[in-house]
C-alpha cells in the first residue's frame, strides 16, 4: 500500500507548502501529492487553485504573479496560528525538500492547452532533473494536460483523475494512454476499481480521511490511498498490515 500526503498534510498543517511538507516527512510520510500552476514568469507555483485567494492572505490570480510575489505571501490559510512562515513555492523548492520521495503525483491543474503544453514542458525537465521518472505519476483532471505529456514522454506514468461514477471516465483514461486513475471515496465504487485494474491501471482512492473511509478503501482494493490526514493515515495502516 501507498500513501500519499495529499498536498503536503492538508488538513495538518498549510497545504502545499514546504513547512507543511516537512512537517509531513517529520510524522513518517514517504509519498506525496501536489499540485502545480504555470506563473507569471514562466515557472510552476506549487499550489491547488487557480487563484490565491482561499490559501493564501493574497488575492489574484496565480498566472498573474511571479514566484518572487507568490514567495512573500502567507500561505497559512486555515492555520493563522502555525508558528512558520508560509509562502507558496515554486516546484523546484519542493523537490529540493522531498524529491527523494518514495512516490509522487504531480497534479497539472487545468489551463488553456497552450499553457498546458508550456506546463507539461517544464515538469517533464523538474522529473529528469530529479530522477523521478520511476516514482514519479502526472496526474490530472484535464486530458490535454495528458496528452501534452505523452507527447513530450510517452513513458511517463500519467495518472487521470476523475468522479469514475460511470464507465466514462476510464475510457478517458484508456483513451489518454493513463495507467494510473485515482478514483474518489464519495462517486467511485468498487466495481469502478475491478474495471481499471482489468485494464491494467494502479489505482489511488481518495481521500482516506477518517479509519472509516480507509477501511473502506481497502475494501475496494485500491493500490494506493490520498489522505488530508497523513499522519492519522499512517497509523491506521500499520495496525491494518498494510505498512510496516
Amino acid at each position: 500500500m501507498i500513501l500519499y500526503g495529499h498536498r503536503g498534510a492538508r488538513n495538518e498543517a498549510p497545504e502545499n507548502t514546504l513547512t507543511g511538507f516537512r512537517h509531513a516527512l517529520g510524522n513518517g510520510v514517504e509519498s506525496f501529492e501536489f499540485d502545480v500552476h504555470l506563473t507569471a514568469d514562466d515557472q510552476l507555483a506549487v499550489i491547488h487553485d487557480p487563484t490565491v485567494d482561499r490559501t493564501t492572505n493574497g488575492k489574484g490570480a496565480v498566472a498573474g504573479m511571479t514566484t518572487a510575489e507568490l514567495a512573500r505571501l502567507d500561505a497559512r490559510s486555515i492555520f493563522p496560528e502555525w508558528p512558520e512562515p508560509a509562502g507558496v513555492p515554486t516546484l523546484a523548492e519542493v523537490l529540493d525538500l522531498i524529491g527523494g520521495a518514495k512516490r509522487m503525483e504531480i497534479e497539472m491543474k487545468t489551463d488553456t492547452p497552450e499553457r498546458l503544453a508550456r506546463v507539461a514542458e517544464l515538469v517533464m525537465a523538474a522529473i529528469r532533473r530529479y530522477d523521478l521518472a520511476a516514482r514519479a505519476t502526472v496526474t490530472s483532471f484535464d486530458p490535454v494536460a495528458l496528452e501534452a505529456v505523452a507527447r513530450l514522454a510517452p513513458d511517463q506514468r500519467r495518472g487521470f483523475i476523475g468522479k469514475f461514477d460511470s464507465g466514462a471516465d476510464l475510457a478517458t483514461a484508456v483513451r489518454v494512454g493513463a495507467r494510473h486513475c485515482a478514483i474518489p471515496i464519495k462517486t467511485g465504487s468498487p466495481a469502478r476499481v475491478r474495471e481499471a485494474h482489468a485494464a491494467g491501471m494502479e489505482v489511488t482512492g481518495w481521500q482516506g480521511n477518517s479509519p472509516e473511509a480507509i477501511a473502506t478503501l481497502l475494501d475496494w482494493d485500491v493500490d494506493a490511498i490520498t489522505s488530508d490526514y497523513p499522519t492519522m493515515a499512517l497509523a491506521v495502516l500499520r495496525e491494518a498490515g498494510r505498512l510496516p
